[in-house]
């Protein structure tokens, strides 16, 4: 019963996607509605895995159908979680938002909602998925889907911005199934891998499935090097995607990390790693400081928290994984909440650029207090993110611990302060200082979905949400998770 529920829960949103097609030739906000409403089993779900400690798997059958089996512990429910739950309030949302934008273009949100809930039921199934070839398919569905939403409600050059997307998200893809080949045909088929899976390959092809693993889930988390395509990708799309795409969409990388490649990474590899999580974080934030176009700032962001996560996931402790898991579920609600009011501003304002913003507090003060609280995510202040960068800064400590690491603790330091300064900076210059709009922001829908995104953030920083969701997330990382590596 269980099984078929997880089933369902993948599923539905999907299903409900041809309701919500048809209902958007009508209103939009029905059809928004619909696609929020498709993903409430999938929160009931991973709640329940997430908070309770529950544990749900699912197979249609034996063989070439093992490929679809599904599971669901607190680990990889993290994931899931932000996904339905950072789903929903996007959806919400939405309705004003996209209807404002087919004014703009003059067409229908029929493609919209058709391709949302396949969007996110296939990012969730390849969260929940228990067998390679299940990931690769479930996040080929999720791909394709936004394909069509940056295509056909996009900005800028659309066509340009959506084959860039084809192009670097499905060369990550690949690199990722090719991978899996590789530990496919030796015998590994299902997540989390064991560490002793190593021993099943040649050394040669064991590191061959690693680089491989790891270059498509680096392409696929823009981290350095090979971030170039996200920033205009995320800036460009359309903004309730963008609030999906920046937030859950790019953490896929880090999970694959966690669940296939870093089991079997060398362990002389992974003070690579973190040097390399290290400086995307510190780019990224640099990059962010210095755009003008708010959307832009806010996907370079995005490349700097993927530095927090590769840098997590470097450490190898279970105060490693589990932060991993936490600055997922704090970015996705962080960042929902700054995508959304990026898109806030584009729907009321009519600008994305920060240099036209100041004195926004004053204009709409609930929405400037969602915002910073978006904010204070990203720099670890006060909510979730605060737990995440706790775990992170022990998960550090405890894999390097020594004087002889100065320089590393010096790097971690920058990496904050880096952070810190383009988030409060840019609260200053957005919502303080000199204002340069009249009147006052309204409030709709769109401002519903963004505060309660802010609240709820701040909630799983309380215990004993806080507490709960730790301790699972953590007693699963030490029993499947650790002891990894060679």
């Amino acid at each position: 019963m269980t099984g078929l529920a997880l089933y369902a829960s993948i599923l539905l949103p999907m299903a409900l996607s041809l309701a919500a097609y048809a209902a958007a030739r009508r209103s939009t906000q029905t059809a928004a509605y619909i696609s929020a409403v498709a993903l409430l089993p999938l929160l009931a779900l991973s709640s329940f895995s997430l908070f309770g400690g529950s544990r749900y798997a699912a197979s249609v059958g034996t063989g070439l159908w093992s490929i679809f089996a599904l599971y669901l512990e607190p680990y990889n429910a993290a994931y899931v979680f932000t996904v339905a739950l950072v789903g929903i309030m996007v959806a919400i949302f939405s309705a004003p938002y996209m209807e404002h934008r087919a004014e703009e273009l003059g067409v229908r949100n029929t493609i919209f909602y058709l391709t949302y809930g396949f969007f996110l039921g296939g990012l969730a199934g390849a969260f929940a998925a228990r067998n390679l070839f299940g990931i690769y398919i479930f996040i080929e569905v999720a791909l394709i889907a936004s394909l069509f939403q940056v295509l056909y409600y996009g900005y800028g050059d659309r066509a340009r911005i959506t084959v860039m997307y084809l192009v670097w998200s499905h060369v990550a893809a690949l690199l990722m199934l090719a991978g899996f080949i590789v530990l496919y045909l030796h015998g590994v088929t299902s997540v989390p891998v064991p560490a002793t899976a190593a021993g099943a390959l040649p050394k040669t092809l064991l590191y061959l499935a690693v680089l491989l693993v790891l270059l498509g889930s680096f392409i696929k988390m823009a981290a350095l090097g090979v971030h170039m395509w996200l920033p205009y990708v995320h800036a460009e799309a359309p903004t309730p995607l963008s609030a999906l795409l920046s937030p859950v969409l790019v953490g896929f990388g880090g999970y694959v990390i966690s669940v296939v490649a870093l089991p079997i990474t060398p362990q002389s590899w992974l003070p690579a790693l973190t040097w390399y999580g290290i400086a995307t974080a510190i780019y990224g934030g640099m990059m962010a400081y210095v755009q003008s176009d708010i959307k832009r700032l806010f996907a370079y962001s995005t490349v700097s928290q993927m530095g927090y996560m590769l840098l997590a996931l470097s450490l190898h402790n279970v105060f490693g994984l589990t932060a991993a898991a936490l600055i997922y579920i704090s970015h996705g609600l962080g960042k929902a909440v700054l995508f959304m009011t990026a898109g806030y501003f584009i729907m009321h304002l009519h600008t994305r650029d920060v240099d036209r913003m100041g004195g926004l507090y004053g204009w709409n003060s609930a929405l400037a207090g969602a915002a910073i609280v978006g904010f204070l995510n990203l720099a670890g202040i006060l909510t979730i993110g605060m737990i995440s960068e706790i775990t992170l800064a022990v998960a550090l400590v405890k894999t390097y611990l020594g004087i002889e690491y100065i320089e590393l603790y010096i790097a971690f330091a920058a990496m904050l302060v880096v952070t810190g300064i383009y988030a409060f900076t840019t609260i200053k210059n957005v919502f303080f200082g000199p204002p340069k709009v009249s009147g006052a922001g309204p409030y709709d829908a769109a401002l519903v979905a963004i505060v309660a995104t802010a609240l709820l953030s701040v909630l799983l920083f309380l215990p004993p949400m806080s507490s709960s969701l730790w301790t699972n997330i953590s007693v699963y990382v030490q029993n499947h998770l650790i002891p990894v590596g060679l």
